[in-house]
């Protein structure tokens, strides 16, 4: 309980007329004051039982209108307060707490007003929320107050309801090969509601609003047209996410970034690993090498780490730089591969992933992606779907882990973002432009050549499309890459 400046004047007062009375030898002001000091300590009792009553009629409830939203959306916030009582109460206000991550536009003041009389009020608010993650939405202030002003009593409610805030999306999404769009709406949720472990039961074509999650990757690659399966109760297969995150792949326009693209996917395998309860694993790695590392296993908080790492991945360095190292040389083969150089040809590449059978560690310089995988648990480099989203900026680096990856896990899945879908300059020379893609897609044909490795392009349909489209000159011949 604080006491107002109201009630420090009645002390005042009671002093004046006790020191007034002794000074003037009158004892009615004695008497006055003895009256006015029993009835400030009246007040205070009944102020004191308003209060405990209170607390066991009041019933104050938060609520928002969503409990997952992308960043910079709207959401509504409602405080509604009841008091359960057959009379008048003491009068008394909430003031909602807005959490940090979140920002509240002119509207209503954030307050809760209910006098005496009045049995419930309520007031809604809406909130802008700014940053990716897990809030929960801070217990309300509840202050009472006595009729007369002398008094006031404030608590904190229990804490309010949880959001999750997403990323934004970067919208359509190209994810194919050679230039064909094999699925749409990537990222997008169905309406399937399963829950468990899921096995296959039969496969099908693709439909616009199918999830990327239930996409047969096999079946997509081989029959050139997107399928997905259906799936019942059952299996239990490990996932784990390898993210690139380097400076590169912040290349783009601003929320259109490579980066952006990659991250919908991933977040897609996130939402399939959480839907079937497979067990989920992820590496993330930047310029200066590995930034999170998890094992997979099939637990809530892992799915829920996996999808705040994604949300929150950009292209800065987020660990500090190594130092240089140099590459050892391991196994029987000398002279024949040089795992440093910048022009090793593809078969000097997968031999390089693929020499150290005793299973030996080496480190290639200015290969962190590469190194990331191979110094990764082995938990994560043998699950049972190995997933790579990265660039092109470094096929050799690209060939190296792609190997390991192969090496290691049951079945691979590349996607890649080619560097020339996401160079707004070079489109004004569009023949310079389809060259490059050429060479990219050759480049991923041979990536899909190995056994049990499925790449993919991933890109702007727009931007793809342009690129594909050319001059006149090169009409002709671009009937396919």
């Amino acid at each position: 309980m604080r006491v107002t400046r109201r009630f420090w004047l009645t002390i005042t007062a009671i002093g004046s007329l006790v020191v007034g009375g002794g000074l003037l030898d009158a004892p009615l002001l004695v008497v006055g004051a003895v009256g006015l000091a029993g009835w400030l300590l009246a007040m205070q009792f009944a102020f004191v039982r308003g209060v405990s009553r209170l607390e066991d009629e009041l019933t104050v409830s938060q609520s928002l209108d969503r409990s997952r939203i992308r960043t910079d959306a709207e959401t509504n916030y409602t405080v509604e307060a009841s008091v359960n009582a057959a009379g008048d109460h003491l009068p008394l206000s909430i003031e909602a707490q807005i959490p940090l991550a979140a920002r509240m536009e002119a509207g209503p003041t954030p307050d809760v007003d209910l006098g005496a009389s009045m049995q419930s009020s309520s007031v809604t608010l809406p909130l802008t929320w700014e940053t990716v993650g897990n809030y929960t939405v801070p217990g309300a202030t509840v202050t009472v107050s006595d009729g007369t002003g002398l008094f006031t009593q404030s608590f904190t409610t229990g804490p309010g309801p949880e959001i999750t805030v997403e990323s934004p999306s970067v919208g359509p999404i190209h994810v194919g090969q050679s230039g064909k769009r094999l699925l749409r709406g990537v990222g997008e949720h169905d309406a399937r509601g399963r829950t468990g472990g899921l096995s296959a039961e039969e496969i099908r074509k693709y439909v616009p609003g199918d999830a990327l999650k239930y996409v047969d990757w096999k079946a997509t690659a081989r029959l050139d047209e997107a399928h997905v399966r259906n799936y019942e109760a059952e299996s239990n297969r490990s996932v784990v996410l390898v993210l690139d995150h380097r400076q590169t792949l912040g290349d783009g326009a601003p929320g259109e970034t490579k980066l952006e693209h990659l991250k919908a996917v991933a977040a897609a395998f996130q939402q399939r690993a959480e839907a079937t309860r497979d067990p989920l694993g992820y590496v993330t790695i930047d310029d200066a090498g590995v930034t999170e590392s998890r094992v997979p296993v099939a637990r809530a908080e892992v799915y829920r780490s996996c999808q705040h790492r994604i949300g929150d991945l950009d292209t800065e360095t987020e660990t500090p730089p190594t130092a240089t190292t140099t590459a050892t040389h391991t196994g029987t083969m000398t002279g024949m591969v040089n795992p440093a150089a910048d022009t090793q040809s593809p078969i000097e590449a997968t031999l390089l992933a693929y020499r150290s059978a005793a299973g030996s560690k080496r480190h290639l310089p200015d290969q962190p992606l590469y190194n990331g995988l191979q110094a990764a648990p082995q938990e994560v480099r043998s699950a049972d779907l190995l997933v790579i989203c990265t660039d092109d900026s470094n096929p050799n680096e690209l060939r190296n882990t792609v190997g390991l990856a192969r090496r290691n896990a049951t079945e691979v899945v590349v996607f890649i973002t080619p560097s020339v879908a996401f160079d707004t300059d070079l489109l004004t020379d569009l023949d310079t432009a389809y060259e490059r893609y050429r060479a990219f897609d050759q480049f991923r044909r041979e990536l899909n050549e190995i056994d049990s490795v499925t790449a993919y392009e991933v890109g702007s349909p727009d931007q793809i499309s342009a690129i594909l489209s050319g001059s006149p000159a090169n009409t002709d011949q671009r009937g396919s890459v």
